[in-house]
């Protein structure tokens, strides 16, 4: 079989799947891969986890889809289980299919709510390929034709000094005031894509008083971030704050497409009814049904805490392979979202070394990711991921960095 009959829109690796198990998938020749990205950060209750499918097809036998003006008693479980675990928030949510999908619709009503078009992002933020939320993907750069205003602004790194943060919000704060349209500052916090940036969260929440004094509403993307993954349901749990907009997407579905949007209370308290929204896949069941199980697992089996737990493992384990090898440098993360960076002396361009990783990698049965042009290498594994899998794999990994390194060097 050949890729031939696929829109040619990204290159594919040398490898077809036929099964998952776990924390691993399987190719054609029966070769065990542990895949250190879940998916696309997606599955991470693991492949074939017969307890999950099972509750699922349970779940879904009789109903998965309805009317956008019918509500399932599935949906309405899983609106009160989302805003139970929203905590602060106490959110009021509606059920989609994607992270860009939950994007378009915290822009189009912060932008509604507020009167106001413009919108704050992130210069290397990463939230979608539609139109509008490409528009603030790496400040818009990308998108033909952009939707303006946007306002992209420098993301803060946990290793700046007081004095550039300090300087950060001074100049986010001028941007506030000199704008005067801005409705919505839309922000990861975690910045993935754009290179494993951990903003602090003093900064964060130095952030979220400018919004409430200028009266901008602060969307958080934790399409990545959400549902999990930091040890906690949502990142803006563990960094204390609390935002007026999520978009969840990703872990919450479990590797099914099934994406959230959150509105906070205070939003819900304006009053009045909001503009119309109509989706095929709106508050469907098979959706909420999803979310439900996903809920019920995470909480019957301590999945949180376990991520809390190999977090800080994969964290210790991660420093160990950067201590073994020169050009693993700023070992980093928060739960099971961590990355590192790549060093090696004379390289500009990192994307073939990235390629060459990513193939050698493969052929020792590890899946990674990389980001920043192949200059950052990140890993969002699934919650249950065992130890031996973490310190096997990462040992991998160093060794290839260390082989490619060297010859590359040698070529030099």
């Amino acid at each position: 079989m050949d890729a031939k009959y696929l829109i040619p829109v990204i290159g594919f690796d040398d490898v077809v799947l036929t099964r998952g198990d776990g924390s691993a998938v399987f190719d054609g020749d029966g070769r065990r891969l542990v895949d250190l990205t879940s998916g696309q950060f997606c599955t991470v209750l693991g492949n074939n986890n017969t307890e999950v499918q099972g509750e699922i097809a349970r779940r879904t036998a009789s109903l998965v889809n309805t009317s956008t003006a019918l509500i399932s008693e599935e949906v309405l479980a899983a609106a009160e289980r989302i805003h139970r675990i929203s905590g602060e928030m106490r959110a009021s949510s509606i059920i989609l299919s994607t992270g860009a999908e939950v994007i378009e619709f915290c822009l189009r009503y912060a932008k509604y709510m507020q009167g106001k078009p413009g919108v704050i992002c992130f210069e290397n933020g990463y939230h979608g390929l539609t139109l509008g939320a490409q528009s603030v993907t790496m400040g818009g750069t990308y998108a033909v034709p952009r939707v303006s205003p946007v306002y992209p602004i420098p993301a803060p790194d946990a290793d700046w000094s007081e004095e550039d943060l300090t300087a950060s919000l001074t100049a986010l704060e001028q941007l506030m005031q000199a704008s005067g349209d801005v409705a919505a500052m839309l922000i990861e916090p975690i910045v993935s894509v754009g290179g494993m940036v951990f903003p602090p969260a003093s900064w964060l929440a130095a952030a979220r008083s400018l919004c409430d004094k200028y009266g901008i509403l602060l969307v958080l993307d934790e399409c990545q971030t959400g549902f999990g993954r930091t040890g906690d349901w949502f990142a803006y749990q563990t960094l204390g704050i609390v935002p007026d907009m999520v978009a969840v997407a990703k872990a919450i579905g479990l590797g099914y497409p099934v994406a959230v949007a959150m509105f906070r209370d205070t939003l819900i308290a304006r009053g009045g009814r909001l503009p119309a929204h109509y989706s095929s896949h709106q508050n469907d069941p098979f959706g909420a049904a999803v979310v439900n199980t996903a809920i019920d697992y995470i909480e019957r089996h301590g999945v949180l805490e376990n991520v809390r737990k190999m977090g800080a493992l994969f964290l210790d384990a991660l420093r160990q392979a950067a201590a073994s090898s020169p050009h693993l440098v700023n070992p980093r993360g928060c739960g099971l979202m961590l990355g590192v960076d790549l060093s090696i002396p004379g390289i500009t361009d990192y994307r073939p070394v990235y390629a060459t990783l990513v193939s050698r990698l493969l052929e020792r049965g590890v899946i990674i990711q990389g980001t920043s042009g192949g200059s950052v290498l990140r890993f969002l594994p699934d919650y249950l991921i065992s130890e031996d899998d973490v310190t096997e794999s990462l040992r991998k990994v160093a060794e290839v960095v260390n082989e490619t390194a060297t010859s590359l060097l040698q070529v030099r």
